[in-house]
Order: C-alpha cells, then structure tokens, then sequence
C-alpha cells in the first residue's frame, strides 16, 4: 500500500468513523450533563434493574475468568440449586467486552463504559446505514443522531442496559441489506456474525432483527430480478454459508433458550396490556422528554412504567416522513418503499394484541400481533410489545436522512425549512434528567467479605436488586436472587425455602439448602444468643447457622463443604 492508499484510507477513517464517534460523545456528554461529570461515582442507572444489570457485567466477568464456566447458568444465585439465565436479560456482549479491563477499572465504570459505548456507537452504526443508503453525510449525521438519541433509548438509561445495547442493530441491517442485493462469502460471514452480537446483546433485539432480514429478503425477492437472482449458485452458497454460522452462533443460543423454555417454562412474562404501544406515544412526548411536564395529562395514563412507552419519534420526523413519501419518485435513496414497511410493519407490531388509544384498551380489536404469536408462540415469553418500536425509529431515521438530503439540496425556501425541522428535531430529542446512583456499601457486607467457609448468603433485610450489588462486594452465593425470568422448578423450590425461613427452621437452612450465613433485622432469641451471632450493629445482625444448629459448640461443617 502506497503513500497515497494510505491517506485515502486514513481520510476515511476519520470521516466515516472517528469524527461521527466524537460527535455523538460530545453530544452524548451534553444531553447526559451533569451524569457524565460522575462517570467514577455514580451508575449511570437507578437502583432498580441498573444494578441487576451491573451483576450481569460482574457475573460474566467471574463465570469465564475465575470459575471457568458458561455464563448462562449459575449457582451464585438461588443457591443451592441455582438457576439458568437463559431467560434473564444477561446481556453477555457487555460482559465479555468489559472482562478484559484492567482490575483497577471498577464495576461502576465498567457499566458507565458500555452505556458510553451504546449511545455513540448506535449513532455511528445508524450513521453508516443512513450513509450507504443515502449518500448524504449531513443526513446520516442526523439521522445517527435521530436513532440514537431517540426516546426510546434514553427511556431505558434508567434501568435496562440489554436494551441500551442497541448498538449492532443497524450494522446487522446494513450488511444483510448488502448481502441480499449483492451475496458474498465476505458479506455473508459478516451478517451471520453481527446478528450473534445481536443476540450477545438481547434476545429481543434478535428476533427483531431476524423479522427485519426476512422482510428486507422478501422484498428482495419480489423484485423483477430477483427469483433468478437467488438461484444463482453463488447467491446459494453464501446464503448457505450464512446459515451454517447463523445456526452454530446466534442459532445455538436461540435454541437453547426455546429448549429450556418447553423443558421447564420461563415464569416473569410482562402482561401485554400494559407494555403494548399506545396509538399516540410515537406522536405525543413521553415521560422521559426534557419537557414531561407538558404533556403529563397523556403519558400519566399510559399503563406500565415511562421506560416503555416513551416512544415518541417527533413532530419534526413525522413531517419528514411525510415530505419523503410524497417526494419519492425523486428521491435517489434506493428501494424507499423497504424502509416504509418497514417502519409500518414494527409500528403496527408494537401496538400488542389489542388497540390502545389514551391509555384505554380496545378489546374488540385484534391486531396483526396475536398473529404473530400464533405462529411463534415462544414470544408469549416476552410480554412487551412496544419494544419492536425500535426497528421503526431506525427506519425513520434513515428515511429522514433522504429528507434532510431533498431539502438541503433544494431551494434556500427548502434549505430555511431543512434548518427549522433540524431545530425542532434537537428540541424534541432532549432528554429529561439522566438518573444516576451510588449506592452504599453497608457495614454487614464488608464483615461478610470477610467471613470464612463456604456455603450460601440469605439476605433478608435489603431489596432484590441492592442484594445483587452486595454480592460483587461479599462474593458469597445467595439464596433467592432477582433474575428477570426464573425456570418453574425454580420458582417452586423458592417457595419451598420461604416455608422453611418462616418457620425458622434454621437446621434445615443448613443441613438442606447449605445456607450457613442470615442476614436479618428480626431475629428470634434463640438466634440472638447462640453461638451462631456473628455480628450486628443493634438493627442487623448476621448469624453463622453451622453454629445455631448446635448450640454452646463452634461447628466448622460449612469450611469442609
């Protein structure tokens, strides 16, 4: 490669990679403000299902490096039976990603990163789709910007880190939409791979994403050229190729999850009356915009939480989608009429099995999603149909770029109009206040670090997700654990050891679920003065069972386990 190749390749670089990168950090850093200022002291997340994500990064770490076991099983939580992860929202990909920084970098920066990550590679992969489509490089800018920095991103910030990691979705898209127009083995490696970093991410976003490849597929096909096209013998075997790494990547993962599911059911479904789209959340701002208050009276009466259904794609969008579709027979963009269905099909699928319209369901009208699970039943396991809105806001996005592309190219009225959308789009794009926390370490965790033997933790005095936070601090298995879906087996030995813990059954505790240390604010006499009492601090205390099942002796039956 001469001096010049090397010039060329490194403008590129810079033009299509590093300059979009710092652009969406820099903005990234602005809509965040002041968040990112506490990227070494606070989550970039609440203390709900933040922290359980934040278990997630740490589980994987400790799975593959000190245990050197799969990630998707683990004995860590509802010890000592413990549980597959193949229904919860590991999101994998993170933890693999971060796995390898050094010691030094602490978990709360670990998560900071790969939320940073998230956000400004979602804008550069949207950016590169919008670009090989359009051609345009301001309209691709904004249109990374328009997907990434959409409502629907920043709503789940708050807590769900496999849905902030949307990152490979339009990378996915774009290489299959190159695959099925020109079929390579290259490009064939690349989308079967990309559609595995899909699923690293969220199985969700990879059922998404597979509907997505079928409709780009199918309408490849229905073009004039196209049933020859595929019988070409190249065409066939890279599409071979595609799915023999399909199904030994991504495929084996589904799979898994499809079998476990019908060997012991998945149970934590969300009900899809309250997480499907509402008929107005694309048009009216969600709770999550910078100016909430504004529109309380609608996004209040929306069932489920504000981290759903804060969906709206803009007013400033919805003009340009309109614009673009009446100027189509104009537009260079290729194929225009791919990503209208698209965006219809996954605005239509996120409206759930039925209509609803102000928060007020309409049971008489079944929409094209029970269709959907009719043929694919498993996704009865989801429960949130107003997920599949995001396929649609990056069908919006690139349809806007072509927008921007017509209206800056056109006359100084068009490029006047161009500017006031662009203006009406960053207002309608501002966040409300990033949540943050930083949770506290209590005394009773740094004195269990310290404890000795093996055997399980039950914690009965903090909530679910803090329980999980804990044990990155202790590294002791727990009993219970708060895991998004949990096996039916699962659930029922659950059940088995509450009856246990309220009949105070601690010999049992130790002897049948080798649970040697309690965690508790509400211990009886009998506990408090054995031998078992470890420490306390006058409210809680922790209490080694190996040593209240035997009153007045000092066992050590939990170190030999």
């Amino acid at each position: 490669m001469n001096r010049a190749q090397i010039r060329r390749s490194c403008r590129v670089l810079i033009v299509m990679g590093l300059f979009p990168l710092l652009l969406y950090f820099a903005f990234f850093c602005i809509l965040t403000y002041p968040a990112i200022t506490q990227f070494r002291t606070h989550f970039f997340s609440d203390e709900g299902d933040g922290l359980q994500c934040a278990w997630n990064l740490w589980w994987v770490r400790k799975a593959v490096l000190d245990l050197h076991q799969s990630p998707w099983h683990t004995s860590y939580l509802h010890w000592p039976y413990g549980i597959s992860l193949l229904g919860h929202t590991l999101h994998p990909f993170n933890g693999f990603a971060t796995m390898f920084l050094p010691t030094g970098i602490s978990l709360m920066e670990r998560y900071n990163l790969v939320v940073i990550f998230s956000f400004i590679v979602g804008g550069l992969t949207a950016f590169l789709l919008a670009h090989h489509l359009t051609n345009s490089y301001a309209g691709s800018v904004i249109a990374g910007y328009l997907f990434t920095f959409s409502s629907f991103h920043f709503a789940h910030l708050e807590g769900h880190l496999q849905m902030v990691s949307l990152e490979w979705i339009p990378l996915f898209i774009l290489l299959w939409y190159k695959f099925v127009m020109k079929p390579s083995i290259a490009r064939s490696i690349a989308a079967a791979l990309l559609l595995f970093l899909v699923i690293l991410c969220d199985f969700y976003f990879f059922f998404y994403c597979v509907m997505a490849g079928l409709i780009i597929f199918c309408w490849r096909l229905n073009r004039k050229e196209g049933i020859p096209f595929f019988k070409e013998k190249g065409y066939l075997i890279a599409t071979g190729l595609f799915g023999l790494i399909s199904l030994a990547t991504s495929g084996m993962l589904a799979a898994s999850f499809l079998l476990a599911n019908s060997r012991d059911e998945f149970l934590g479904a969300h009900p899809e009356s309250e997480f499907s789209m509402d008929l107005l959340a694309p048009f009216i701002y969600g709770g999550h915009w910078r100016f909430a208050s504004l529109t309380k009276p609608y996004w209040s009466q929306l069932p489920g939480y504000i981290q759903e259904s804060s969906v709206h794609l803009g007013l400033a969008v919805v003009v340009l989608l309109i614009y673009v579709w009446r100027k189509r027979k104009h537009a260079e963009m290729p194929g225009i009429g791919l990503w209208y269905i698209l965006l219809f099909f996954f605005a239509v699928m996120a409206l759930g099995p039925n209509l609803q319209v102000w928060g007020g369901q309409t049971e008489w009208m079944t929409l094209p999603y029970t269709w959907l699970q009719a043929l694919f039943p498993p996704l009865r396991a989801s429960g949130v149909p107003v997920r599949m809105i995001v396929i649609a806001v990056l069908a919006a996005a690139v349809i806007s770029a072509e927008g921007f592309k017509l209206l800056f190219r056109g006359s100084y009225r068009n490029r006047l109009s161009a500017s006031a959308l662009l203006g009406l789009a960053l207002l309608e794009h501002l966040p409300g206040p990033v949540t943050t926390s930083a949770p506290s370490i209590p005394a009773y965790v740094r004195v269990l670090r310290e404890l000795p033997g093996a055997g399980g933790v039950l914690d009965t005095v903090s909530r679910p997700t803090l329980a999980l936070y804990y044990q990155t601090v202790h590294q002791k298995p727990l009993a219970f654990g708060y895991v998004s879906r949990a096996p039916r087996s699962v659930d029922e030995k659950d059940r088995e050891l509450v009856k246990t813990l309220k009949a105070n059954d601690f010999l049992s505790l130790w002897s049948t679920y080798r649970i040697r240390y309690l965690i508790t604010a509400h211990a009886p006499d009998r506990l408090r003065e054995s031998d078992g009492a470890v420490w306390s601090d006058g409210s809680i205390g922790i209490f080694d069972l190996t040593a209240v099942t035997t009153p007045g002796i000092k066992s050590t039956a939990g170190n030999s386990h």
